[in-house]
């Protein structure tokens, strides 16, 4: 799943060709079915990172993060994960999405404001945020907090409430 625009398609095929190695494989469609994600914010924190410095000795840094809660309209594949790198904000830890994963970069979109811009993060934090994902090896921040959905034989409601351990 990508974000399609006017000049995605020669580059989603292009990254395609990338991605023949490692079990990847991916369908492009010229006509890419629409997708719709709600987004909330929950709360904003900070990772404690540890700044790698020459001339000092380490220094704990706080790298900002946002907690959110995305409730997708649609169910495409990735969807959540690229709605997130399309608007600049990959998931935490996210291998395929985030600034060194296998597909395109935020989401399929080229343009994309500069790194300057308060609206996305910058190439440096997400660096960063990938390096404290690996330092302690965190698997991606994603995670169902509720599910709901009709007992197979008895079609009793099952609901399911558990916070992310992250």
């Amino acid at each position: 799943m990508r974000v399609a625009t006017p000049t995605s398609e020669i580059e989603a095929k292009q990254v395609v060709e990338g991605l023949k190695h490692a079990g990847w494989k991916k369908i492009i469609k010229k006509n890419a079915k629409p997708s719709q994600t709600l987004l909330r914010v929950l709360e904003r924190d900070y990772l404690e990172h540890n700044n790698d410095n020459e001339q000092q000795e380490q220094e704990q840094e706080k790298l900002p993060i946002t907690r959110v809660a995305l409730t997708p309209v649609t169910g495409r594949t990735h969807q959540l994960r690229v709605h997130c790198a399309a608007i600049g904000h990959p998931i935490v830890g996210d291998p395929t999405y985030g600034i060194l994963g296998e597909a395109s970069p935020n989401g399929g979109l080229k343009a994309m404001p500069s790194s300057s811009s308060t609206t996305k993060t910058t190439t440096e934090l997400q660096m960063k945020i990938d390096q404290w994902t690996k330092n302690k090896k965190q698997v991606m921040c994603l995670h169902a907090r509720k599910l709901s959905l009709p007992h197979p034989i008895t079609g009793e409601d099952l609901n399911f409430d558990e916070p992310p351990k992250f």
